[in-house]
């Protein structure tokens, strides 16, 4: 979960939130979330129990082959031809083909492959749905925590002005000691709503 948080975090913080989408960040879960992997892995594990279920009821396939040299003087009796001598190799090649007699063990053994293996489809599809959930949520609510924050950045730049303005207003003569008050009160507020916003921001980070 760690993982993930900061996944949405650096994407989030990289492109202005707005650039990076959600699919990019769902992606980059598929690909480093620790549940959803464990659960990959479990379905590769469950196909190869399967696989090997089923390869105690189909025929197998022995193939073979063999090279021989030989060296062989031939006389022809009653002649007076001399030896004639011949040199060449002999190749033969075998196939076997072996079906497996009715084992009901190995009937047995291949179901049970079925079933684990159908199991662990349905535990991958879960841990996707699960990574799909669980991105969305960090996703908008990283996203929904840096827009207020933004916002309020801007409220506060806004109040920062009226407040120098307020106290360029006093110096002259133009405004009295409670609007220069007011305004640093407000300025005050918005300096404690960033805060806060700022520090929801981490929280949501963090949360996961």
């Amino acid at each position: 979960m760690k993982k993930l948080s900061l996944l949405v975090a650096a994407a989030c913080l990289s492109g202005a939130v707005g650039a990076t989408d959600l699919m990019q960040v769902y992606r980059m879960a598929l690909d480093n979330d620790p549940q959803f992997l464990a659960a990959r892995y479990q379905q590769d594990a469950g196909r190869e129990k399967e696989a090997q279920g089923l390869s105690g009821l189909l025929p197998t396939l022995g193939v073979a082959a063999n090279t021989q040299w030989n060296d062989v003087d031939r006389e022809l009796r009653g002649s007076n031809l001399p030896k004639a001598n011949a040199k060449y190799n002999s190749n033969g090649y075998t196939a076997t083909l072996t079906q497996p007699l009715f084992r009901w063990q190995n009937i047995v053994s291949y179901q049970q492959g079925k079933m684990q293996a159908a199991q662990a489809e349905a535990q991958f599809a879960q841990a996707r749905q699960d990574v799909i959930l669980r991105v969305a949520t960090a996703y908008f609510d990283v996203l929904l925590a840096q827009v207020n924050l933004d916002s309020l950045q801007a409220q506060k730049k806004a109040i920062a002005q009226q407040l120098e303005q307020a106290k360029k207003n006093f110096e002259v003569g133009t405004a009295t000691i409670v609007d220069q008050h007011e305004a640093q009160s407000r300025f005050d507020l918005a300096t404690a709503q960033e805060i806060a916003a700022d520090s929801e921001l981490e929280i949501k980070r963090r949360a996961l």
